[in-house]
């Protein structure tokens, strides 16, 4: 796992400028701090900084083919990547090392852009060709690993992280149309950064330049729902077998690796099975919550006994909000609403006290069917069958009256979700569920010197992905607008950004690829066997975890951010959105801030979600845009 980055000017004949290519290094200096490799010549820069995973002694790069024509930089795991070694063996390829960058480099030498079908993993990676002068840059299928890229010109650079492109930069400013993006999502999904002219190079591509193109093609696409000629029990049979392969390839590592446990039926499925795979000691981790009402951490104290694994417990108090969202905003250089990555920069901390790889859960839900929301679109079919005077006005009148409620997706929040964005497309209503601010609040947030460079909205945007699905079942559809939306923007990006923070590889592979073709394909009505969300994984679990933890509530692993802005976060968040400042830089309008704040303090409306979203905004703006101290958060 590493920090990859560089540079190429076709035009410039000396060498790259010693102070750029330090602020790039430095920038990304956390996600391997094992050793930096770079490669010089003129007109172009390649770098990484490497977190040593397989072949330790062997595997720095840059690293380059036989007669050192190709070379590579490289970001990831790739499971599969002994065969593949075999495979090109037997072809003739040379290889100097057993780890999964040379494997890469060579299959690209042999079969072109096509070898990336042959990759089971989470990857990054550029392959420079000397004697043409011509990049190849590739993502793996779901954007598990970042990659970020900006031209200019003649000019071509990318890295792992947006913040190591900034040196580059002559002026960092926002792009508002993206901006204006986030502020509905929560995210910024694929291509969109939160800097103008910096990109994401979306999942499943790739991109072959030279000093005459610029070509991005699409090698991957998800497909839902398409194998209608199985049985039930059949697909919890074959996802047990599969399922256990795929931890078993996972756990490879010559370093330290544990697992994170929340207590879900996600990471708790990741550990039984990773406990048959190494009967020794294994280690997990998780959170634990002064809050009652989002607290799982006797539910993984419980996972833990039964596989006998040995658990640590690491306790999120309300005193760390403020050090958490500091560590945060220093780390993240773009702005995200979900308020997790606190308790998650935490946890990951402890963790690599004693690991460098983890297993995670992230994924479950997006292609077992676990969000609530999977349900109430059977029931919005329903509900749009309803007199309009009753769907469309009366009940969201009543239901919009009902006092905030702190719990975790308590009963007035999910009625309230529920009715939002009925008049839209099933499609659009996910994202409005899902989402933060509706379009006509973001009218009213925005100053009209910031409207004014606004010049487009998330719906228009996201139709152009609606319009290319092919799955007819409406949960199959909303499956994979999930899988190209949520999972990357939200979950892999909190996945891969804080754990690397902390020099912590995270592993995610409920998403591998064996996994992942077989369970996609499976039909909705599967998934959601006699109405019970994610039913496949909980059958195939049965022999292996508690019946509590297999028909327990859905939580998920969410902090009780709403109860912490109207307690121990309060003054933090208004002194970040102290009223003179805010006026000044004239980006919101502070008398609808005001508003928010006011209406979730007095419970008439939970805008914790919003709130966390601007409170992330604003602190990114402050450290990357205005260049501005922020430690003054950590003040009390």
């Amino acid at each position: 796992m590493c920090g990859i980055y560089g540079t190429i000017d076709w035009t410039a004949p000396s060498q790259w400028p010693p102070e750029k290519a330090k602020g790039m290094r430095d920038a990304i200096r956390q996600r391997g701090p094992d050793h930096n490799g770079e490669f010089v010549e003129p007109g172009i820069y390649l770098g990484m900084n490497r977190l040593a995973i397989i072949d330790i002694a062997r595997g720095n790069q840059p690293i380059f083919n036989e007669n050192r024509e190709l070379l590579i930089v490289y970001n990831g795991e790739l499971y599969n990547h002994d065969e593949l070694q075999r495979e090109l063996s037997k072809r003739g390829h040379k290889f100097e090392t057993h780890c999964d960058t040379e494997a890469i480099l060579h299959a690209f030498e042999e079969y072109g852009p096509g070898c990336l079908n042959k990759f089971n993993g989470m990857f990054a990676f550029v392959i420079y060709n000397r004697k043409t002068r011509a990049l190849f840059a590739a993502r793996d299928r779901l954007g598990i690993k970042p990659f970020y890229y900006m031209r200019q010109g003649n000019n071509f650079s990318f890295a792992s992280e947006a913040k190591a492109l900034l040196p580059l930069l002559d002026k960092i400013s926002p792009d508002w149309n993206a901006v204006n993006r986030y502020f509905s999502l929560g995210y910024f999904p694929s291509p969109d950064s939160p800097f103008a002219g910096i990109a994401k190079l979306k999942p499943g591509t790739y991109l072959e330049i030279s000093p005459s193109r610029f070509e991005e093609h699409s090698y991957w696409r998800p497909e839902f729902g398409s194998n209608k000629n199985i049985g039930f029990e059949e697909a919890v049979e074959t996802t047990k077998k599969i399922l256990y392969s795929c931890i078993e390839k996972e756990m490879m590592s010559e370093v330290p690796l544990g697992l994170f446990l929340s207590g879900g039926l996600d990471s708790s499925a990741i550990a039984a099975y990773s406990k048959k795979i190494t009967p020794g000691k294994l280690h997990s981790f998780g959170v634990s919550f002064q809050q009652k009402t989002h607290d799982e951490s006797e539910d993984s104290r419980t996972v833990a006994r039964h596989l006998g694994i040995e658990h640590h417990e690491v306790d999120f108090l309300d005193s760390d909000i403020r050090e958490n969202l500091y560590k945060c905003a220093m780390t993240l250089d773009e702005p995200f609403g979900d308020s997790t990555v606190l308790p998650l920069m935490k946890l990951s901390k402890a963790a690599r006290e004693l690991f460098t790889v983890v297993l995670t859960g992230w994924g479950g839900d997006e292609i077992f069917a676990g969000y609530p929301t999977y349900s109430a679109h059977k029931l919005g079919g329903i509900y749009r069958h309803l007199p309009n005077w009753l769907g469309h006005r009366v009940i969201p009148y009543f239901v919009n009256r009902l006092p905030a409620s702190d719990k975790y997706m308590s009963f007035d929040f999910k009625l309230k979700r529920f009715v939002r964005g009925i008049n839209l497309s099933p499609e659009l209503q996910h994202f409005a569920w899902m989402g933060y601010f509706e379009q006509m609040q973001l009218d009213s947030l925005f100053s009209d010197n910031t409207k004014k460079a606004m010049t487009e909205e998330l719906d228009p945007h996201l139709q152009k992905d609606i319009d290319q699905l092919t799955e007819k079942n409406i949960v199959d559809r909303i499956l994979h607008l999930d899988n190209i939306y949520f999972l990357e923007g939200n979950g892999l990006f909190q996945a891969d950004r804080i754990t690397m923070a902390n020099s912590l590889e995270a592993r995610v592979p409920l998403l591998n690829n064996d996994l992942y073709d077989f369970v996609s394909q499976l039909p909705a009505r599967l998934k959601m066997h006699d109405g019970r969300l994610k039913d496949i994984l909980r059958q195939a679990m049965l022999p292996e975890l508690p019946h509590n933890i297999l028909y327990k509530p859905k939580k998920g692993f969410g902090p009780p951010s709403s109860a912490w802005l109207k307690g121990t976060a309060k003054e933090l968040f208004l002194l970040v959105f102290e009223e003179k400042k805010i006026r000044e830089m004239n980006i919101f309008r502070w008398e609808t801030i005001k508003k928010l704040i006011d209406e979730h303090l007095r419970s008439k409306a939970d805008h914790g979600r919003c709130l966390w979203s601007l409170l992330s905004f604003q602190l990114w703006y402050e450290r990357f845009i205005l260049n501005d101290d922020i430690s003054y958060i950590l003040e009390k």
